[in-house]
């Protein structure tokens, strides 16, 4: 077999590094779905931009078309896999897969370039050796084994950088905006940039081997190497301190979320109490009242009279909530909504009852109607035909809510089943978040419905506890 392989080294040279291509492209293509798949909402969409990025990266390996067209090429992959990823994951956080295409490409290429400046300290560290130079056989021996170490080693350096990425870009479903994307790319475009530069060195040298104006080959320099060794550090550090702060923002918008609570359940108390104390002071009157109406009846002053039973009637009936539910605390919570939606033109039809019979307390109740409402409420404000409708049902120990809302466009729901947290549309998600928490405490859930229905998009929250 060595003596095959020595009589005619050069085609055994061109097979053996072609195949390993071959192998290392299908396996960069497999990293790339293994890549994409925590951030897409289906693996399919994954294994397809997977599929056309080796398809094209096959393209641009077989066809040496000159350094101008190879960029070219470089950058229509770039642009054809972010499409296909948009697509195939039903357009959803095309910020997001503009990052995570031109990162994969960056961390792909620091992963083979290690290796091949590596290649240069081993070539000058093997010519040492009286063995090497002793014959073709060690020469075969060692482009076999550094060829598959370099190939092997450079897809095993990919796989680990892309977990530990995995691992500190932790919020993989949350909307990215312009300004993050900015803010994330600087050190990826920057480093990319470079990758032009070191192949003009490259080509200049070789093409000065060819002319005879460079006798040396190219030689082994560890500023290279670190350089490609520490260009990981600033992009995982970068997406690391993106990751905390949007955590910390995320802490912040969730005390501020409690502490909402806590006021709107002081609010409500204070506002029963003084309902009661209005209902007290009637009671308190009644008598006086009675009076009153008692002595106008009397001397036939009908008109005086039926004035005088107006007002009280007035009167108490502004004591009544706008919603009744059969509990103190969600009247005032259903009728606040009910009074905002009057004021803002926004229909509101409510068959909210309260479940009497079951372990539900008023106050969990009051945060689940209050996140809810405000969302639904935000959204028909938006809306020219704008209509809020709570309904309840109880089923023996099971209370079931639904809220529906004319809506806009079709909202993103990421794996967990809530509405992916953005710049616009967090508080939503932080509101959702709350209510499915609730919601659990009650051994329940929640689910998300959006359909159209006469020309008009719906979003519909149910909300399952079991009391």
């Amino acid at each position: 077999m060595m003596d095959y392989i020595i009589s005619d080294f050069a085609a055994f040279a061109d097979l053996y590094v072609n195949t390993l291509i071959e192998i290392y492209l299908f396996g960069v293509a497999f990293l790339f779905a293994y890549w994409l798949r925590p951030f897409v909402s289906e693996k399919r969409a994954a294994y397809i931009t997977a599929f056309v990025y080796w398809a094209l990266s096959e393209i641009n390996s077989r066809f040496d078309m000159g350094s101008v067209i190879n960029r070219m090429m470089v950058a229509l992959i770039l642009i054809v896999t972010f499409f296909s990823c948009l697509i195939s994951d039903k357009g959803k956080n095309p910020v997001q897969k503009v990052f995570l295409c031109l990162l994969f490409r960056l961390i792909s290429w620091l992963s083979t370039e290690i290796f091949t400046e590596i290649g240069f300290f081993e070539r000058d560290l093997v010519f040492s050796f009286d063995w090497y130079n002793s014959g073709i056989e060690p020469v075969v021996i060692e482009f076999v084994i550094w060829n598959l170490l370099t190939y092997g080693l450079s897809l095993l350096l990919l796989y680990t950088v892309i977990r530990i990425i995995h691992k500190v870009y932790r919020r993989k479903t949350a909307e990215l905006s312009i300004s993050e994307l900015i803010i994330l790319l600087t050190p990826v475009c920057t480093l990319l940039f470079v990758r032009p530069i070191i192949a003009s060195y490259f080509r200049l040298w070789m093409d000065g081997i060819e002319n005879g104006s460079i006798t040396r080959n190219i030689p082994a320099n560890p500023y290279r190497i670190m350089f490609c060794i520490f260009s990981f550090f600033p992009v995982i550090i970068i997406i690391g301190l993106y990751q905390q702060i949007m955590e910390t923002r995320e802490k912040e918008f969730i005390e501020e979320s409690v502490q909402k609570q806590l006021d709107d359940a002081c609010r409500y108390t204070s506002h029963i109490e003084e309902l009661y104390e209005k209902m007290r002071s009637l009671r308190h009157d009644l008598g006086n009242h009675l009076a009153v109406i008692e002595g106008l009846a009397e001397t036939g002053n009908t008109e005086e009279l039926g004035g005088y039973i107006k007002e009280l009637l007035d009167r108490s009936a502004e004591m009544q909530p706008s919603v009744k539910t059969g509990n103190a605390v969600t009247d005032v919570v259903l009728s606040e909504f009910h009074d905002r939606c009057k004021s803002d033109d926004i229909e509101f039809e409510s068959s909210f009852s309260y479940p009497q019979n079951l372990d539900i307390n008023p106050f969990d109740m009051s945060v689940i109607l209050n996140n809810a409402l405000q969302n639904a409420v935000e959204a028909s404000r938006e809306m020219p035909h704008g209509s809020v409708q709570i309904r309840s049902v109880t089923k023996g120990n099971t209370f079931l809510i639904s809220i529906r809302n004319v809506a806009g466009e079709e909202k993103a729901v990421n794996d967990s089943g809530l509405i992916d947290s953005s710049k616009k549309g967090g508080e939503h998600g932080y509101g959702l978040k709350n209510i499915r928490s609730i919601a659990a405490r009650y051994k329940g859930d929640i689910e998300i419905h959006q359909e159209e229905s006469g020309g008009k998009r719906y979003f519909t929250l149910n909300v399952m506890m079991i009391g």
